[in-house]
Parts: structure tokens; C-alpha cells; sequence
């Protein structure tokens, strides 16, 4: 079971609810829990300061730009603050990392010292941009090497978790994650099968076997085997299985493997209201 893991938070809705997710999880798992806030630094190179150092002048714009960069470190210790105290409340001790940089990179490297990464679905420019996903949490999700926790909009515990398993290594090792948290969160698990070209047959062998795997850990499971697009399937079924986590392993054959890898990543992710772990 993981004891490590780090939390992103740039203070917005989004952030605030993974930080929950991330102390819950550090809370009930005995965890060693991190939190990091990023000073992104294209804030201080973008279209905003030319704008200016149009407006003021050569000159003053050097000390404006100081200026930009105390309040960017005063928010940015004031959100690593509140989470602090967030964490203090439940009990929980962390450890605090402010960093300046491209958000995406610096995650990336973070997640390094890391077993698990824990991200909100949208940041705080959410509401501006009419994503469904911010483009920092896709990069994340397809480059990151450490088990990635993408979350949604509201906070729910984790009671209840489901498993998509197409019988690949790499479904294989999501679902190994997934009886590790079943067996440590104590909640019940389902494997999804999602049956390609109307296989079922084959669909429903997969699906056993990932039950045998899950009885030999003495893991509480049951298996479930759907016709279907598994990024319009997995999300569905979560939801009419009151499911709180999703695992889903970052590579494999078939669709599984193009949802993670392509455009249909976002897709999974937006569509769900329920956290998804990505295995690697």
C-alpha cells in the first residue's frame, strides 16, 4: 500500500477539494502527506505583463514586476497555510513545498519523490476558460509515471470502489492498486469489463479472472461485464453503483490504451464525477 503521496492545490475550488481527498487519504492509509503550491511563473511572462510594461514604461515596470511577484509568494503561502490548517484539523501531519514554474513541469518533477500525485480536475481559471479539464491536469495524466488521483468537483469518501480490467499487465497492476485500497479503505470493489466487438464470451473470462485475483487476496469483489465505449461505460456504471473511486490502468490493449493515451483521456475524466486513479 502506498505511504507516500503529494497534493497540488493553487488554492481554487478544485484545489481545495483534492487536498480533502489527499488528507482523507493520508489519514486513513497512515500516509506521509505533501502539499504543493506552484507560483506559475508564465503569470510573469505572458501577454498580461508586456500589457505593462506598455502601460508604465520600461523603467517602472521592473519594480511592478517585483511587486506582481511578492503578491504571486504572499497567495501562494496563504493557500500552503490553509491547507496546513486543513490537514491540522484532521490530525494529519504535512509537509509544505512552494515552487515557482510551468505548473505541468514542475508536477512532473515533483511527482518524482512521490508514490502518488493527487490533482483537481479544474484549477482556478476553470470558470474563465469553459474547460472541461485544464490543460495542466492532461499533460499530468498522460506524462506522469507515479499512480496520478485526478478529482472531481465535490468531496466524497471513498466506501465503495470499481476497477476496469480488460486483462492486460497493465490493467493487471490498476487492478492490484484497487484490492490494495479495497482491503485498506475496507469498502467493497467491482470489476468492469467493457466487451469489445460484441466479444462477450471473451469479455466475461477476463472478468472471472480478475474476480479469481481479487478472492485470492481475500478482497470482497464482484465482476460486471459491459458492451460499450469504456469512457462512456466506466463513468455511467460508477455512478448507478454509487462507486467513489475509479482505477483504471494507464496503459493496456484495445480501447483502454487508446483512452489513456488519446483524446479520450479527457474524455473519461470530464465525464466522471467520481475521483479517477491512473495506474502505471
Amino acid at each position: 500500500m502506498i505511504k507516500t503521496l503529494m497534493v497540488f492545490t493553487d488554492g481554487s475550488d478544485g484545489g481545495t477539494i483534492a487536498s480533502r481527498y489527499a488528507i482523507s487519504l493520508a489519514k486513513r492509509l497512515h500516509a506521509k502527506l505533501s502539499g504543493c503550491h506552484i507560483l506559475d511563473s508564465r503569470m510573469l511572462e505572458g501577454p498580461l505583463m508586456a500589457d505593462i510594461s506598455g502601460w508604465v514604461g520600461a523603467q517602472p515596470f521592473s519594480g511592478q514586476l517585483s511587486q506582481f511577484r511578492d503578491l504571486m509568494q504572499q497567495k501562494g503561502e496563504a493557500i500552503l497555510a490553509n491547507l496546513s490548517s486543513m490537514a491540522e484539523k484532521e490530525g494529519v501531519d504535512i509537509e509544505l513545498v512552494l515552487k515557482m514554474g510551468h505548473p505541468a513541469r514542475i508536477i512532473l518533477d515533483e511527482s518524482l519523490r512521490t508514490e502518488m500525485i493527487v490533482l483537481g480536475q479544474n484549477g482556478e481559471h476553470a470558470e474563465l476558460t469553459g474547460d472541461f479539464i485544464g490543460s495542466t491536469v492532461e499533460r499530468v495524466a498522460r506524462q506522469c509515471l507515479k499512480m496520478s488521483l485526478i478529482t472531481p468537483s465535490t468531496f466524497e469518501p471513498i466506501d465503495k470502489i470499481l476497477c476496469a480490467f480488460d486483462g492486460s499487465a497493465h490493467a493487471g497492476k490498476a487492478l492490484r492498486e484497487a484490492i490494495e485500497f479495497a482491503l485498506a479503505l475496507q469498502a467493497p470493489l467491482v470489476i468492469l469489463t467493457v466487451a469489445e466487438s460484441h466479444n462477450l464470451s471473451a469479455a466475461r473470462e477476463i472478468a472471472e479472472a480478475g474476480l479469481q485475483i481479487a478472492r485470492a487476496h481475500e478482497c470482497a469483489a464482484a465482476n460486471l461485464v459491459l458492451e460499450g465505449r469504456p469512457d462512456q461505460i466506466i463513468p455511467m456504471k460508477a455512478e448507478e453503483l454509487g462507486s467513489d473511486l475509479i482505477v483504471v490502468g494507464a496503459f493496456g490493449h484495445s480501447r483502454i490504451r487508446e483512452m489513456i493515451l488519446g483524446s479520450t483521456t479527457t474524455s473519461l475524466i470530464a465525464r466522471s464525477r467520481k475521483p479517477v486513479l491512473l495506474v502505471r
